[in-house]
Order: structure tokens, then sequence, then C-alpha cells
């Protein structure tokens, strides 16, 4: 059974801005807990190409992805890693000159011993972590 999750967050910073930070997947070992490094491994007119590694439950992970920026929306879907399967999306959208909401919503099944390991509640506070970060990071640029 897939598993979902999604959260919002509204920043005190030009949209463009924010969107150009999510879109800069350098960035996620900034603020990603667990993530040693990030890589854009292909760069295309319509899509990217970017590799996650992880140190999580005393395992080295690697998550490869493409990742379509679309306007204001930027569409993941998991190449290679340790899911099953995994779709997500950013989502930046303009409230105002100083105010952007953003919003992330992820779909993904985990293996077997995996999703026995990590219950609701440990990935809910994963994602709270991130984007606490993440807008922690954001704020300072």
């Amino acid at each position: 059974m897939p598993r979902r999750v999604s959260f919002s967050k509204n920043i005190d910073k030009d949209h463009r801005q924010v969107f150009n930070h999510i879109a800069n997947f350098e960035n996620y070992s900034s603020y990603i807990p667990g993530c040693t490094n990030a890589k854009l491994i292909q760069k295309e007119d319509e899509y990217e190409v970017g590799e996650l590694e992880f140190n999580f439950l005393l395992r080295n992970y690697s998550i490869k992805s493409k990742n379509f920026l679309l306007g204001n929306t930027i569409l993941i879907k998991q190449i290679e890693g340790p899911f099953e399967s995994f779709d997500g999306e950013w989502k930046v959208s303009e409230i105002d000159n100083q105010n952007t909401e953003v919003t992330f919503k992820a779909e993904f099944k985990l293996p077997f011993l995996l999703n026995n390991l990590l219950p609701d509640k440990v990935i809910d506070n994963f994602c709270k972590v991130t984007i606490e970060a993440f807008v922690d990071r954001i704020t300072k640029d």
C-alpha cells in the first residue's frame, strides 16, 4: 500500500527566489536530514537527473530521480533507489511580492523491511524537519 506525505509552508520571500532554490538540486544536502551528497547528473531542456546519497539507519542509500521543471512546479520520479516507487511534487505559489506558499506532496512505496521499520510518525517527523530546515536556509539567503 502506498504512503503519502504532504506539507505546505508560507515563506516571506519572492516566489522566483524560492523556486530557484528548490530547483537547485545540489542544495538538497544542506537541509534534508541524513543527505550526505546531492549532485546533478544530467540537465536537459525538459528535465534534470539528480542523485541524493543518504546515511540512514546505519546504511548508505542512493536515490536517483528524474525531475521535470514545469512553470512553478517540479515533478519528481525515482529512477533508482530504495523505494519500490516514489513520485513527488514541489509547487511554488506566489501569494504576493514577498510571500510564497511552498507545497510538497509525495506518494511512495517502501520495501517490506523498511516499511515495517518506519512508522508514519517517523516519516511525518522527517518531513517536518526537512521543510523547517529548508525554510530556515532559504530565509537566510
